[in-house]
């Protein structure tokens, strides 16, 4: 059903990419390991892309957020 889902909603669905990242993201790998790393968007956002160049590509509606808050526009 995970894997099901991710392709019909991806832009860029890839089956070989995206046949375990459905369970990567929802914490149930088949090797039975505790998730060791959490995912933070807005540490991520920080980190990659620091002018929210990325984000203001893909969500129109930021596209005009002043820099210091694209990553965390709750907080405006």
């Amino acid at each position: 059903w995970g894997m099901k889902y991710f392709w019909d909603v991806l832009l860029d669905a890839d089956i070989e990419s995206d046949i375990l990242g459905w369970q990567y993201i929802a914490g149930c790998l088949p090797d039975g390991h505790e998730l060791g790393r959490l995912d933070n968007p807005e540490v991520q956002g920080q980190k990659y892309d620091p002018d929210g160049e990325y984000v203001r590509t893909w969500i129109p509606e930021l596209a005009r957020m002043p820099g210091e808050w694209i990553h965390h526009p709750w907080d405006a």
